[in-house]
């Protein structure tokens, strides 16, 4: 995922959505900064989402362990 693409997109409809005058009240200071919490709160949810997934996957794995202990007992 392309982060910084992603914020830069999020404020440019932000600027797009202020009249002229109150884009004129901000800096573009203030727009690196807005786009610097966007990008910081991106990157958090997608880390949450992959630490979810990765433990999902350790699950998984626990259950075929737990499986394939099974089937070597069968075997036996």
């Amino acid at each position: 995922m392309k982060v910084n693409k992603h914020a830069d997109r999020v404020v440019a409809s932000f600027k797009e959505s202020l009249s002229k005058s109150k884009r004129k009240l901000l800096s573009e200071n203030d727009y690196q900064q807005l786009q610097i919490l966007i990008e910081a709160a991106i990157a958090n949810t997608a880390e949450c989402v992959l630490d979810d997934c990765a433990k999902d996957i350790e699950k998984l794995a626990k259950k075929a362990r737990k499986r394939a202990k099974f089937i070597d007992q069968l075997e036996k």
